[in-house]
């Protein structure tokens, strides 16, 4: 069972050896690997994932980060969207900020400020906030309406509110607001509880409802990762996606099959670990490998769907990475598409995710074992 667990394991930890990838499209930068270091030039926008994310030098539209930890040491002009398990924002950012993390730290921020984490600390605040986490601290004033929902906040000397102050807090006789931060008249706090959106939503600046163009925005990120992801993994090991894919096109049923019974295997495995009693201590590691072939198997499938269907359409197989590139793009679009379709998007996408894990199954396990792998030459 170690060999295909080894395998999957190799397969995530691939884009870890290579060098950062780097795509450019109109003035638009996407990149990703360990360390992702943005120096330049501004352009437009900015997506970077890695991590360790660190924006150097000014983005001049805006910049989506996602990372292990990120910083932002650069002005950002336009919204920034950032998530980690520490995001520490240093530069201006000129639009809206839309941030979690489990530390979080922001800079000034001319617009609407969105954050959740476990220990925030905010400055200045353009437009309106809406801060979830533990421990909140105020350190700046916020232009508009504030809505915390914390167990604790702390207002630092200059710290203000020019619009109303909503706290919801888990003792509210515990929270005191100082009248330099906001008068009495202009701050309610409410139980944790009785926190609904509902009654404060219709109340800011700009409604809560994430546009359209957002959504698609971060729906057509994912495929860009996705088709990353790929790209990294064909670069370091061409040879051995070219069999995987050619054994998955060949036998898709069996692959398929068999991608069922590995994961039941690996799913299955934590069950038997819990009744060793000694083996509980393994059940984190077997369910975090499960995860992890479940991934594997998704970004290997959406893959050869994108070739599948580029072949089927009677088109040559492209012998550079650029093609290869937009092909597994082309396979995270279409199964992001077919995943929301109701009830059958969902089987689509589980065989999909079966099809890669029993391919990769099939190259870790002896030869003779669940799918065969005579069809290619290994």
């Amino acid at each position: 069972m170690l060999r295909p667990l080894t395998l999957i394991c190799c397969l995530l930890a691939a884009p870890a050896c290579a060098e950062t990838s780097v795509l450019t499209i109109a003035q638009d930068r996407y990149e990703a690997g360990v360390t992702v270091l943005f120096a330049g030039p501004p352009g437009q926008d900015v997506f970077l994932a890695g991590n360790r994310v660190t924006v150097a030098a000014p983005v001049g539209g805006s910049a989506h980060l996602a990372g292990r930890r990120v910083a932002v040491d650069a002005a950002v002009a336009g919204d920034l969207f950032a998530a980690g398990y520490s995001v520490k924002v240093s530069g201006p950012v000129g639009g809206d900020a839309s941030v979690s993390g489990y530390g979080v730290s922001l800079g000034p921020v001319t617009g609407n400020l969105r954050a959740a984490g476990s220990e925030v600390t905010i400055t200045t605040v353009g437009g309106y906030a809406l801060i979830t986490g533990e421990d909140i601290t105020l350190q700046g004033a916020i232009a508009g309406d504030a809505v915390l929902v914390a167990d604790d906040i702390t207002f630092a000397p200059g710290a203000s509110v020019a619009g109303s102050l909503t706290i919801y807090a888990v003792d509210p006789a515990s929270i005191t607001v100082p009248t330099s931060v906001a008068p009495v008249t202009r701050v309610k706090i409410e139980t944790r509880k009785s926190y609904d959106k509902g009654e404060w939503s219709d109340q800011m600046p700009m409604p809560m409802q994430v546009p359209v163009w957002r959504i698609v925005g971060g729906f057509l990120m994912g495929v860009l990762i996705s088709g990353l992801i790929a790209a990294m993994v064909i670069a370091v090991a061409p040879k051995a996606v070219q069999n995987w894919r050619e054994l998955a096109l060949a036998h898709p049923g069996r692959a398929i099959w068999s991608g069922f019974l590995v994961t039941s295997a690996l799913a299955g495995s934590g069950f038997v670990l819990m009744l060793t009693i000694v083996g509980v201590i393994l059940l984190p590691v077997m369910l975090i490998l499960t995860l992890v072939a479940i991934f594997a198997g998704y970004a290997l499938g959406s893959y050869v769907l994108g070739v599948g269907l580029w072949l089927a359409a009677g088109r040559a197989m492209p012998a550079g990475l650029p093609g290869k590139f937009a092909l597994a793009c082309l396979g995270a679009f279409l199964a992001g598409l077919v995943w929301l379709v109701p009830v059958a998007g969902w089987f689509f996408v589980l065989g999909l995710t079966m099809l890669g894990i029993g391919t990769l199954a099939a190259f870790a396990l002896p030869s003779g074992w669940l799918l065969r792998r005579d069809a290619v030459a290994v």
